[in-house]
């Protein structure tokens, strides 16, 4: 039996605060995959050497999300992507934020390391 996986992305912009008559809509198809490998843990990333999630253990990787639930400092993720060779990725995830890229190279780590203290992260990666 197969295995499913979907990440579902909406952005709303609007002068209310219930987002009610939004002047933009974004709905996109969602994003599935049909994976047989996931990895899901809720990690802290410290400052200063941060903190390394090993994903080596995954054969290939098609989704990689990771949500900082910090609600004041923001996170660097570095990571590898198949298009980049052998340059880092490093993109700063700001507080209560979160990345969602599908190009992953599960060979090189997951790297995360808070601002100035350290902040809760929800990393979810699904491969193949």
């Amino acid at each position: 039996m197969a295995d499913y996986a979907k990440l579902h992305v909406k952005g709303l912009f609007s002068k209310n605060s219930d987002y009610s008559d939004p002047k933009v809509s974004m709905v996109p198809a969602a994003y599935t995959l049909t994976p047989d490998e996931y990895i899901h843990t809720e990690l802290q990333a410290d400052t200063s050497s941060g903190t390394t999630l090993t994903t080596s253990i995954l054969s290939s990787a098609t989704l990689l999300v990771v949500k900082n639930n910090d609600a004041t400092n923001y996170v660097t993720a570095t990571f590898r992507s198949a298009g980049n060779g052998s340059t880092n990725n490093i993109v700063r995830i700001a507080a209560g934020g979160f990345l969602a890229v599908s190009d992953y190279t599960v060979a090189n780590n997951l790297l995360l390391v808070a601002n100035s203290a350290a902040c809760e992260c929800e990393v979810f990666i699904v491969g193949t």
